[in-house]
């Protein structure tokens, strides 16, 4: 796939995954998110004192200039992984999760069921039902409902 599309559906992909903690121990696209958006916000800052620092250090331009495109280029492996790992089909264990989650949504008519058979099983597709089921149900992720407890 072209290194520019995995990076816009990286981008794309961070602005579907949930951010929640407790999805965090089984998908690590959500510490990568974070560690993302981590260096956008500090990446400015950085550039400008370490140019600063290795101009009054007498560094050569050619160091900084390296310091610099290896600085910038961390986010962006981290996009181009996002991308990568969006179109990368489900594990096995994940499947009966995703068709769960999936039918409780269509039980619940919050989707409609799909016609076609071939559709496709990706991380992104499974984020952005995950998405629509808290966007839902709130805190829910497919768990059952005989799991609640009362407190009458």
């Amino acid at each position: 796939m072209n290194p520019i599309k995995l990076f816009k559906l990286g981008q794309k992909y961070m602005l579907i995954c949930p951010t929640d903690k407790y999805l965090a121990k089984s998908f690590p696209e959500i510490k990568i998110i974070s560690y993302i958006k981590l260096a956008n916000y500090y990446m400015g800052p950085t550039l400008v004192f370490l140019f600063f620092w290795q101009y009054y250090l007498n560094a050569n331009l050619i160091l900084m200039i390296i310091s610099a495109v290896f600085l910038i280029s961390l986010p962006i492996q981290g996009y181009l992984w996002l991308g990568k790992r969006a179109t990368s089909p489900l594990p096995i264990n994940l499947l009966s999760w995703y068709n769960h989650v999936k039918q409780k949504l269509i039980d619940n008519d919050v989707i409609s069921e799909s016609k076609s058979k071939t559709e496709q099983l990706d991380f992104i597709h499974f984020m952005q039902l995950i998405t629509l089921t808290k966007n839902h149900f709130g805190n829910y992720f497919g768990e059952d409902d005989n799991n609640q407890e009362n407190f009458n």
